[in-house]
């Protein structure tokens, strides 16, 4: 795919803001010169922390503001995104199916809040810094302008190697070259579900059954929470029947309903 003289120009300039406060509209202006946008994000997942909103823009009103403190408060366990955590050394560019859990798109988190924003798709960039942290930058769309078309697509990942360059460059940059703080002094939502449970549901529920309900909870399936938890399928089933039981509910969307409150 050949560049324009406008897309060199373009380049030139996020190319000389590197590690500069102007890169994030300049690579923003970079990459909607060849897709239309509806949100452009720059965040950082610190391990066991909530997200840091580095920088934002939103391109339509029909896009709540409230909807990123929403997400950078409470909602941000729930995003594929910041649970992904198998990312290249040099990063990598990922469509929002491509990594979501195989029952994101039926889950309760999916159809309550996400849909609520309007967007309908959703592409995004990871890449690992000094830190140990990662930095993100989402591409989103709302319904009316549809979903990322094959071309588009087509063009971010032919130049994907170059754009994750480039913000690996300016990360290292802005990144502060020290340890990102420990993770056991957070709580994770597995923690906070049977704390949760316990404080206000009067339910102990095992520190297994935790960590199946978040898994449950962010779109995964006994067969996909199986795999991330390294357990047979049989046993994560006996584990779900256990904690459905105790909660005295039968779906997915009732577990959501019972715990809702986490959010």
């Amino acid at each position: 795919m050949e560049l324009s003289e406008y897309d060199i120009l373009r380049l030139q300039k996020a190319l000389a803001a590197l590690g500069t406060p102007g890169f994030f509209a300049a690579f923003r202006n970079l990459l909607r010169a060849r897709m239309p946008m509806a949100t452009f994000l720059f965040l950082r997942f610190d391990p066991g922390k909530a997200p840091v909103l580095l920088d934002a823009w939103l391109s339509h009103a029909r896009v709540p503001v409230s909807a990123l403190d929403d997400y950078v408060e409470t909602t941000y366990p729930f995003d594929p995104f910041f649970q992904f955590n198998d990312v290249p050394e040099k990063g990598g560019l990922y469509r929002l199916p491509e990594i979501a859990p195989d029952r994101f798109f039926s889950s309760e988190y999916y159809l309550e809040y996400y849909r609520s924003t309007g967007l309908c798709d959703e592409v995004g960039m990871l890449v690992p810094m000094p830190t140990g942290a990662r930095a993100h930058v989402s591409i989103s769309r709302l319904d009316e302008m549809g979903p990322f078309k094959r071309r588009e697509l087509q063009c971010l990942k032919s130049f994907a190697p170059v754009l994750l360059e480039m913000l690996g460059q300016h990360v290292r940059v802005i990144s502060p070259q020290e340890p990102s703080r420990s993770a056991a002094d957070t709580h994770p939502l597995p923690s906070l579900i049977r704390a949760y449970a316990k404080d206000t549901l009067l339910i102990h529920l095992t520190a297994r059954e935790a960590e199946i309900a978040a898994l449950v909870l962010q779109g995964h399936s006994n067969a996909s929470s199986s795999l991330a938890l390294n357990i047979a399928r049989e046993t994560c089933k006996v584990h779900r029947r256990n904690l459905y039981r105790k909660l005295a509910i039968s779906s997915q969307r009732e577990l959501f309903g019972c715990l809702k409150h986490l959010l």
